[in-house]
């Protein structure tokens, strides 16, 4: 007799039987070998940075843009290289990453304080080890056996869900992600992001809870030149969470603190992206609104008053054109989300949250339009407040709870077929005034002061620059940008990673110069 709860071997048997016979029957239907297996291919494509730059007043570890004689000048190497074997429709792709600044930053080559956004330093000898990052590592194929052609990709990969960058979901994640073509007009897409895993549990004392991602979306061409993507994206979480999916804001902290294991969050967002085409003017507009709970466990002021859930109700709109005529290229933004007023203490559950919160960013938003409010030729820390999350305007599409309000224009002249001169201009304000006696800590934003709206201008940034192309493969980059800063980035106190507390009533005008050697093959 078989043990409770097992299986009788002839079932076991029969069910190997059924499985060989499925697998016959799938081969049979499939097409010959010979059409399946042509020969493998191997390419490897990327690049390589070499950058050197200069900032001052950028304040990335004090966040305090209050304090003067705030100055570097450093240098870094980031290497990518992307692996892709195929074998017909089939391919593999493996993408790796260096980030390494020249010259030690830590008490060794691998440890902090290694420049943010790098991995590692080069010293002497550069005998570097564990410094390889790994970005993707998934299998693409077509699906066999559906009325429709279809692709699936399976590991770890990029994010493909909007036209434009970083406005839902961008960045890496492990998952699945498919695309069916409908109709030569349409297609559909849906992709699971597995953002952390349950495992066992917390019975056996495991933190991380189950967290994912499901976004779809469709793509139609009703005209030519015009793409609409109406999409719907659904992020769960259990108590803690990556912090590309929620940022420290409002004195709101990311911990277990205030998110422990149990309190769940659904967040929903739901919009259009699209894009149309005509000749040289091109439109490029982004609607989505967000809502749903999230399970807050308050601390002070609030603690005691037991967990709660929180609302969430938020706009975000997206809208950039440009218009081309021959070497002249003319470009401009408006973006608007909605957020908190300084009266809104969103520590508190019976607060609705106001703010627009991305799923994944990767620090990207409004890349390579800015320098200082953006990622842009320096793009892995030369932007406002990098190690304050719910600060940083490429992370947070917004200043902590108060939203964004942004104007953008920029634009390219080809003086020759090499060399590109550059400009941009962006303008920067909150949504809901800032109340500018908060104190500020990476750790959970600003807390709230005398609850009062103070100023709503961030700053006013201006970008220079030129593209030289003196060789296949190869271009210079060279920019230079100045931010006037507004008075919406006073604080009564900036608290950094040190431990150092300084007046910041004061925000000084913050600049950077970037020099850029890039080699893509």
């Amino acid at each position: 007799m078989p043990s409770h709860g097992a299986l009788p071997a002839s079932d076991v048997t029969r069910a190997l039987a059924g499985v060989l016979v499925l697998l016959v029957v799938l081969g049979a239907l499939g097409p010959p070998a010979s059409a399946q297996a042509p020969g493998p291919k191997v390419t490897i494509t990327g690049l390589v940075d070499n950058v050197t730059s200069w900032t001052s007043n950028l304040s990335t570890v004090d966040l305090n843009y209050a304090r003067t004689g705030d100055t570097e000048w450093y240098a870094r190497t980031r290497v990518r290289p992307d692996i892709t074997a195929e074998v017909g429709t089939t391919k593999f792709v493996l993408s790796l990453e260096i980030d390494a600044t020249w010259g030690q930053t830590g008490a060794t080559d691998t440890t902090a304080p290694n420049r943010n956004g790098t991995t590692s330093s080069l010293d002497l000898n550069t005998d570097t080890l564990g410094n390889i990052e790994l970005r993707w590592a998934y299998t693409e194929f077509d699906v066999p056996l559906v009325p429709w052609a279809s692709r699936l990709r399976l590991g770890a990969q990029p994010f493909a869900t909007t036209y434009k960058p970083s406005t839902l979901a961008t960045g890496d994640f492990a998952g699945a992600h498919l695309t069916t073509t409908l109709t030569p007009a349409m297609k559909l897409n849906v992709t699971w992001a597995q953002v952390e895993e349950e495992s066992t549990g917390p019975p056996d004392g495991f933190v991380r809870g189950e967290d994912y991602a499901l976004i779809a979306s469709v793509e139609a061409t009703p005209l030519t030149g015009l793409s609409l993507r109406p999409i719907y994206a659904l992020f769960v979480a259990d108590g803690v969470t990556s912090g590309a999916a929620r940022q420290a804001r409002g004195g709101l902290g990311t911990s277990t603190t205030n998110y422990p294991g149990g309190n769940a969050e659904w967040r929903h967002t739901i919009g259009l992206d699209a894009r149309w085409r005509s000749g040289g003017l091109a439109l490029e507009p982004t609607v989505f609104y967000q809502w749903g709970e999230r399970e807050v466990t308050p601390s002070a002021p609030f603690a005691g008053s037991g967990k709660a859930a929180q609302e969430r109700s938020a706009w975000f709109i997206d809208f950039r054109g440009g218009w081309t005529a021959g070497p002249l290229l003319v470009e401009a933004a408006v973006i608007y989300t909605t957020g908190n007023r300084a009266s809104e203490d969103i520590r508190s559950p019976r607060q609705t949250v106001r703010y627009y919160e991305p799923i994944d960013t990767d620090q990207g938003f409004f890349t390579t339009w800015a320098e200082i409010w953006a990622k842009g030729i320096e793009d892995t820390i030369n932007i406002m407040y990098a190690t304050a999350s719910g600060l940083n305007p490429g992370q947070a599409i917004g200043y902590d709870k108060y939203g964004l309000v942004r104007l953008g224009a920029r634009l390219s002249y080809a003086l020759t077929s090499a060399l590109t001169l550059r400009g941009a201009l962006s303008a920067n304000w909150t949504a809901e005034e800032v109340d500018s006696s908060s104190t500020l800590a990476a750790a959970t934003g600003l807390t709230p002061g005398d609850f009062r709206g103070d100023s709503s201008y961030l700053g006013t940034e201006l970008d220079l620059g030129f593209q030289w192309r003196w060789a296949p493969g190869l271009a210079l980059d060279v920019v230079g940008a100045y931010m006037w800063a507004g008075n919406a980035l006073s604080q009564t106190a900036v608290t950094s990673g040190t431990g150092a507390v300084s007046n910041g009533r004061d925000p000084q005008d913050v600049m950077t110069v970037v020099w850029r050697v890039r080699y893509t093959f």
